[in-house]
């Protein structure tokens, strides 16, 4: 989750713009493919607390980023700037449209999603725009339509060889999918717009790196159309969330380095109360240790635990203490197979009564393997544990999925995917199991 920035800082010079971008044009492909997910699935990443600290880019050849220069896009060389525009267009089969236990309704959802980037190609500094949108309509559950969208700006400053500074800007419209623990079951889904700006900047003392960071995002939702022709407010669900953080990393040799980290989290809601008469604001803080790890590019990544503390307003929430762990570790067993483990917990803010939220934790093993060098076939399971504060009810969630991405040349990407999730929950009428069938085409320059 949190890269160590010693590596990034010794070999910030040399990420100019060589052809990275051909993991831009699988990325693209792979993103978009991604991205229009139907409903019924585990909660979405965007639920999640962010990482303030720019992540490194480590030495290892993955098979997702392997340069392919058959195959990679050519894009649009614009002066000193190259653009890669794409346009994903996908069906899907889900046999669970609105998560529920019983009573499912099964729907076809046809899926577009144009994107558009432009990257600098400069030997020192880069900026990075992007844009572009998640459309999915539904055969007969046309409430279930969604209209998701994206705008970034990000860009990395070289103050000096032993200085960097990275900024970015997000502004993104979304939806809570069917199955979040905080869905409010209206007629629609709930429409939410996140407005994030996050800086950070690292400076190396020879073997010793300090990085400060911060991240502050805006999250404001819109009110959701119920059933009965009325309308559920959600007003009381907008907030502004401050994340500092502070880390010093030692590099003991090539390839190993330790760090301490520091992680404040602060919330503040737009109403003092919500409309159960709840204070929702609160603060705490993450302290973590942990290590950083490349061997020759075969096995890299960073693993941590420590402690967590977070305070409410409300006294009648109680105060959260705990152990944190994570893990982002790669493995890359032979040179067509990746193996990515990822173990994460965070505390997730919640709308339901009596709570102040729930602690998640899950963990997700990812296999790549290049069949054939335009052929890759991917495999992932995934678990993740929800605790909810104040209350008894806990979820259990599972999942899997295969797919396979053919790169028919370089202007065309063909995918299929096929993912299950099941949630089992000790809350009355919240189990559900969802299957979803995907086929998507991306089409680059």
């Amino acid at each position: 989750m949190w890269g160590s920035l010693a590596g990034e800082i010794l070999r910030v010079r040399s990420q100019r713009g060589q052809r990275i971008f051909a993991a831009i044009g699988l990325g693209l492909g792979v993103v978009c493919y991604g991205a229009p997910n139907a409903s019924a699935q585990v909660a979405p990443e965007y639920q999640y607390t962010p990482d303030v600290f720019q992540d490194e880019i480590p030495r290892g050849e993955t098979v997702r980023t392997r340069q392919r220069p058959e195959l990679e896009p050519l894009g649009l060389h614009v002066g000193s700037f190259f653009m890669f525009p794409s346009i994903t267009n996908g069906i899907s089969f889900t046999d669970n449209v609105f998560a529920t236990e019983s009573h499912k309704k099964s729907d076809f959802i046809y899926t577009l999603a144009p994107q558009f980037n432009v990257r600098s190609d400069w030997n020192t500094h880069s900026v990075e725009l992007a844009a572009g949108g998640r459309l999915g309509y539904h055969f007969d559950q046309t409430g279930e339509d969604y209209q998701d969208a994206f705008a970034s700006a990000a860009g990395r400053l070289d103050v000096s060889s032993h200085t960097v500074v990275h900024g970015k800007l997000n502004l993104n419209r979304d939806h809570e999918e069917r199955g979040d623990p905080n869905d409010v079951n209206g007629s629609e889904p709930t429409v939410f717009y996140t407005y994030a700006g996050t800086v950070d900047a690292a400076h190396r003392f020879n073997r010793l790196t300090l990085s400060m960071a911060g991240d502050i995002r805006r999250i404001d939702y819109d009110n959701t159309p119920a059933a009965n022709n009325t309308t559920i407010d959600n007003s009381d669900r907008n907030r502004v969330e401050y994340r500092p953080g502070v880390k010093a990393a030692y590099e003991f040799s090539p390839g190993y380095s330790g760090f301490i980290r520091a992680e404040g989290d602060i919330r503040h809601y737009d109403k003092t109360y919500d409309s159960n008469g709840f204070k929702r604001d609160s603060t705490g803080f993450d302290v973590v240790g942990g290590a950083s790890v490349d061997l020759t590019g075969l096995l890299f990544g960073d693993f941590y635990a420590g402690v967590r503390q977070r305070y409410f307003d409300d006294t009648r929430f109680d105060s959260i203490t705990g152990p944190v762990v994570g893990s982002t570790l790669t493995w890359i067993p032979t040179g067509l197979t990746t193996v990515k483990l990822k173990i994460d917990n965070q505390v997730i803010e919640s709308t339901g009564v009596n709570t102040s939220g729930y602690s998640s934790t899950s963990v997700t093993l990812g296999v790549d393997h290049e069949l054939l060098r335009n052929l890759i076939l991917s495999a992932n399971l995934g678990g993740r544990y929800d605790d909810f504060e104040g209350i008894s009810r806990t979820d259990k969630y599972l999942s899997g999925s295969v797919g396979a991405d053919y790169l028919w040349n370089r202007y065309l990407t063909l995918s299929g995917r096929y993912g299950i999730t099941n949630r089992d929950s000790n809350a009355a009428n919240t189990d559900y199991t969802s299957n979803l069938f995907s086929l998507f085409l991306t089409a680059q320059l």
